[in-house]
């Protein structure tokens, strides 16, 4: 008899793919998530959603690489291990007593408003007795004493002492709570192709079909990377539909290439804007002095503008941090190239000034863009003026030194 060897022993791609599956699963429901409703990532259970009518659903998504011979996924059989200990998890977290389900009646009242819902790729057989009875029993066409009957039959027809353990488990609870849990029980078999599928919520949200690929990529990357970031820190994963609106707004947007919505700004200016960094670099370089009070202002005023709209977008989900950070690193580099080409092979101080005249007047005619929108000219120059104060960018030659 030949053996796999030890790198196939090792492997740990089934246990990958089951991840996987599962996530993807949270993502397409978290994609088709209604109004007043929330969707959770291994809080609950694997996945679980809380309805806007006080009622929740507890999710566990099994997943086998498993196939048959024309190459669809195996069955789920009436004595699987995913079947009995999916339904004995069920079992433990009725019971829960660390949860505050000491008595039958909170236990009662917890089953009366979950829905155990096992997720999994293996396939429905008929043969699968207890499946088909459970559904003859949620349906009416047979009575609680004959679930009962299938429960021990299927106990002691079971070679597995692990299997009649997880069953029964099940047979020992209260008739009253077993009979409501057995009829809060259902079974999503077959899902396959669950990439395919958020896709096609996509769509069906009248996304630009020439988009969905990379919109489907990009909500992938997010959500993962909110997965990584709150399971670093121990933090809970629960999106609300207005968290997730918001958070996937911008990315739809962005699909549809709506426009972004600019605003003036309104707020008011302070008292000491000569101490702004950009504007002591303009001073500095006499591009302005300090008599123009009105020039002063209307320059403030463009890098507010900018600032506070790209706050704003950012906020409500119109523009995602990556576009802003694209955003100022394309003034950087047109800086950049000015700024070297400008001093390159100069060393003489007194013609810096004018060296700084000239890059600043290049940046100034340049035509800036976000996220394929092209800006107000203010906005262009609220820009420049805006990484000017930060400092990332200056003027005069070895800039840093001064101002950083």
């Amino acid at each position: 008899m030949s053996s796999k060897p030890h790198t196939e022993k090792t492997s740990a791609s089934g246990t990958i793919a089951g991840f996987d599956f599962q996530y993807y699963y949270f993502l397409y429901k978290l994609l088709i998530l209604k109004k007043s409703e929330t969707i959770g990532f291994e809080v609950l259970d694997d996945v679980h959603t809380q309805l806007d009518n006080d009622h929740q659903i507890l999710i566990q998504v099994k997943h086998t690489v498993q196939t048959k011979a024309d190459g669809t996924s195996t069955n789920l059989t009436e004595l699987d291990s995913d079947l009995w200990k999916t339904i004995n998890n069920w079992v433990a977290v009725i019971t829960d007593k660390n949860d505050g389900r000491i008595n039958l009646a909170s236990q009662r009242n917890f089953v009366s408003k979950t829905t155990f819902l096992l997720v999994s790729n293996k396939s429905f057989n008929s043969l699968n007795t207890f499946l088909s009875k459970l559904n003859d029993f949620q349906n009416g066409e047979i009575n609680f004493q004959d679930m009962k009957e299938c429960l021990d039959i299927l106990s002691n027809s079971s070679s597995s002492e692990q299997i009649k353990g997880y069953i029964n488990s099940v047979n020992c609870l209260d008739n009253i709570l077993l009979e409501s849990f057995l009829r809060h029980i259902k079974a999503e078999l077959e899902v396959e192709n669950i990439i395919q599928q958020c896709k096609t919520v996509l769509e069906e949200k009248d996304v630009n079909p020439k988009e969905i690929d990379g919109l489907f990529n990009q909500l992938d990357s997010v959500v993962r990377q909110d997965i990584f970031k709150n399971f670093s820190s121990s933090k809970k994963i629960i999106y609300s539909f207005e968290q997730r609106r918001r958070k996937f707004r911008r990315y739809f947007d962005i699909a549809n290439n709506p426009n972004l919505k600019i605003t003036k700004f309104e707020g008011s200016l302070s008292d000491s804007l000569e101490e702004q960094v950009f504007i002591k670099q303009l001073l500095d370089i006499e591009d302005i002095s300090l008599d123009e009070k009105e020039i002063i202002e209307n320059y403030s005023r463009y890098r507010l503008m900018l600032e506070s709209n790209l706050s704003t977008w950012v906020t409500e989900g119109e523009l995602t941090c990556e576009e802003v950070i694209a955003f100022e690193e394309d003034i950087y580099r047109r800086w950049e190239t000015e700024y070297r080409a400008s001093y390159r092979g100069k060393n003489n101080p007194d013609e810096y000034i004018e060296i700084a005249h000239t890059i600043l007047k290049a940046l100034r005619n340049k035509e800036l863009s976000i996220s394929g929108q092209t800006l107000l000219s203010d906005m262009s120059l609220g820009g420049v003026y805006s990484l000017s104060n930060k400092p990332i960018i200056g003027w005069i030659k070895d800039w840093e030194k001064k101002y950083k």
